[in-house]
């Protein structure tokens, strides 16, 4: 489970009624953050408002964390807020038809894949429906195991935890949060095609993302080095016709490799943000 050392940042909570618009000012702008050398910053937190009118907090962007980091964030609606925010998406889930392997590697037609993400915890649920019935993969932080329906008939399966970990980095969003979480650490380089390619490790599972950016700052490509193989992702045909336009973009088509061979294949036909996903472990589990 990750820890988060808490620094908030109240703007204009500590203003005193004398004080002149100019003072007002001065008195709520905190001191700005900068990079230490060793490349990671304290987390510092703000509040902001949300499309419900409420209050919500949120952790301010690193100041390790660079431009094109900070660009492909905002492109993809996870970039939010003043001060800029780039974890503003927590969760999702989405569902997609096409062909998706098993975890011995075989690789199943016609099928329904229903996925949920926490980036937090992290951990997954993977529910894949074929005409030979349901198979559903979990994780939570350090444990995986099966069940017969969501959150139903839950069987430990600890050795498939080193194949689902690296899941959750294989989505737009998952393959950032790595980046973003690497921040001072992150390289910068170009593709044959030109385009950015940003990489880095998340210092909490270590796992080496490469991200390919395109001229919009969209992520196109993944490259997840984890757990002994190497994972490969493409997203492509980017659309907001699942939610509001101001809310977050997903792209339409997703692949997945390992190793070079095909995973998944699949064509997306919804897509939510920020859902109530919980991963409920099994009875008895530490």
């Amino acid at each position: 489970m990750r820890s988060f050392l808490l620094t908030a940042v109240f703007a204009g909570m500590f203003l005193t009624p004398a004080a002149t618009g100019q003072e007002q000012a001065q008195q709520a702008a905190p001191p700005a953050p900068t990079c230490p050398p060793g490349g990671y910053a304290k987390p510092w937190y703000g509040m902001a408002g949300d499309n419900d009118g409420q209050l919500r907090g949120y952790e301010i962007a690193s100041p390790c964390i660079g431009k094109e980091v900070r660009d492909a964030a905002v492109a993809i609606g996870m970039g939010r807020w003043k001060p800029l925010g780039v974890k503003t998406l927590t969760t999702l889930r989405f569902q997609a038809d096409g062909k998706i392997a098993n975890e011995a590697g075989q690789m199943q037609d016609g099928a329904k894949v229903d996925m949920g993400i926490n980036f937090t915890i992290p951990a997954a649920r993977l529910s894949i429906t074929t005409a030979k019935g349901a198979d559903i993969r979990v994780f939570n932080d350090k444990q995986a195991w099966n069940e017969t329906s969501p959150g139903v008939g839950l069987k430990p399966a600890p050795k498939s935890l080193p194949l689902r970990a690296p899941l959750v980095k294989l989505t737009p969003y998952g393959a950032l949060w790595s980046v973003i979480e690497a921040e001072g650490h992150v390289k910068i380089s170009k593709d044959a095609k030109g385009q950015t390619v940003v990489t880095g490790a998340s210092p909490y599972d270590g796992y080496l993302v490469s991200v390919t950016l395109d001229a919009k700052s969209l992520p196109v490509a993944a490259t997840v080095k984890a757990e002994g193989k190497t994972y490969a992702a493409t997203f492509s045909d980017y659309s907001d016709k699942w939610e509001s336009p101001y809310l977050f973009i997903f792209p339409s088509r997703i692949t997945w490799t390992m190793n070079g061979k095909p995973m998944a294949d699949l064509t997306v036909t919804a897509f939510h943000s920020n859902p109530y996903v919980i991963f409920p472990p099994p009875a008895g589990s530490q």
